[in-house]
């Protein structure tokens, strides 16, 4: 009677472990992003979007041209970032995503650098506007 219990019970362990880790295999890891905006072939960009609502910053990773990506400046009190992820698509991309806190403006930096070291520079800059100007009762 334990046997059968037991092997039921590793079974569903198994299903809830595969389900959970289908989860994150997607490029989101799952997440519900409102706008993706792509920086290819960008190195200044602007996003509008709302507090509460998820964007994510989309770019080919520099690793091919001998830089590797080290992280993202960004203001803490406007934006909060979910998730960082490599993934491969017709070559190596990175994508960011963010969470819009509250009303305001920032931007986020992305940053570089060599794999042979030296100093960290700038890879792309995002300007970002969370909520608008509130002109009174008229749009």
């Amino acid at each position: 009677m334990f046997r059968i219990n037991g092997n039921i019970i590793l079974f569903l362990f198994f299903i809830l472990s595969i389900c959970g880790c289908s989860g994150s295999s997607s490029v989101d890891g799952g997440l519900n992003v409102s706008e993706i905006l792509t920086l290819d072939n960008e190195y200044e960009s602007e996003i509008s979007t709302e507090t509460d609502q998820m964007f994510a910053l989309d770019m080919n990773n520099p690793l091919a041209k001998g830089h590797k990506l080290t992280g993202a400046s960004f203001d803490p009190s406007l934006l909060r970032m979910e998730r960082f992820i490599e993934y491969e698509d017709d070559g190596m991309r990175a994508r960011y995503l963010f969470t819009a806190l509250m009303d305001g403006k920032c931007e986020v930096l992305i940053k570089m650098q060599a794999i042979s070291g030296g100093e960290e520079e700038v890879f792309k800059r995002v300007s970002v506007t969370i909520g608008g100007e509130d002109d009174g009762w008229f749009f």
